[in-house]
């Protein structure tokens, strides 16, 4: 997995720091390797269980002006390495619970981006019930919780374009096995004579309804209101086993802007504009150290 997000704001108000980077990079590699587990008898609905061993995770951060805590954002990301997380996935293959990340991340931005990449693996979220044929489009919504404004949701609108050759993992490497090539390129590239589904998937955030309230229930129960837009887009493009439904890779790349301003109750408020570029890779390697 990479993940790259590129943080370019302003902020002012209570919070101001006139001497804080307004520019932040953060790129983060990950491997992980992931086991499917038994049911849990008592959850409601059904639903798959998974769990991920981080075996490895690293993260660097650049700013444009001297940031004593980007030392310690890269500990956090490195502090995933070794680690053991479950992701609890619903009928619909979205994640509804996630157990194993306390004590691990301190950052709510890298337990957030621990939580994100498994929804790139799950195909049918959003899809229609039955399966997608050739040539067919459809359209999913799902709340966008996490930001500052109310009532916007993530519309992702998806085209079944065609079928072709799964994409290997590092396109640097050939597909078709070579004498000299090394178990660990002969398992990345295995996927490559198998075909894919491929799936170009558009993503913008738009209100869900007309309102006036933009302020959260969260924040408005501490006694903040919210005020501005927030705005996003993004792209995907994803190749899934037409063998076996897996997601085999998928790219995204996106971008966000905001202009917000947060006032408490005491009369003090935050300002915070910017735009957020992001890029993520997460590609599907076949491992049969295992006998997997």
């Amino acid at each position: 997995m990479q993940f790259e997000t590129s943080t370019d704001t302003t902020r002012s108000g209570l919070a101001s720091d006139p001497q804080g980077p307004s520019s932040l990079v953060v790129d983060w590699n990950a491997t992980v390797r992931m086991e499917v587990l038994p049911a849990d008898p008592g959850a409601q609905g059904g639903g798959i269980r998974l769990r991920t061993t981080y075996e490895k995770s690293m993260a660097s951060v650049r700013s444009d002006t001297f940031d004593p805590a980007a030392a310690e954002t890269q500990q956090q990301y490195h502090k995933l390495e070794g680690k053991v997380v479950e992701f609890m996935l619903d009928a619909d293959g979205k994640v509804k619970s996630v157990m194993g990340l306390e004590g691990i991340v301190d950052s709510e931005k890298a337990a957030q981006s621990a939580r994100d990449w498994i929804a790139h693996l799950s195909a049918s979220a959003g899809a229609p019930p039955g399966g997608v044929s050739l040539g067919q489009t459809w359209s999913s919504e799902q709340p966008a919780d996490t930001l500052p404004i109310a009532g916007l949701v993530w519309r992702t609108d998806s085209h079944y374009l065609r079928n072709e050759s799964c994409r290997p993992v590092n396109p640097d490497v050939p597909s078709a096995p070579v004498a000299a090539e090394s178990p660990t390129n002969a398992a990345t590239n295995s996927h490559a004579a198998s075909d894919c589904a491929v799936i170009l998937a558009n993503l913008n955030l738009v209100h869900a309804k007309a309102s006036r309230d933009l302020t959260p229930p969260e924040f408005r129960k501490n006694g903040v209101q919210s005020a501005g837009k927030w705005t996003g887009s993004a792209q995907s493009l994803l190749y899934v086993s037409l063998a076996t439904g897996m997601v085999v890779s998928v790219t995204q790349s996106g971008t966000e802007e905001m202009d917000v301003t947060l006032t408490s109750n005491h009369n003090t408020s935050m300002h915070y504009a910017g735009k957020i570029a992001s890029r993520s890779q997460v590609a599907l390697v076949a491992d049969d150290s295992h006998g997997k």
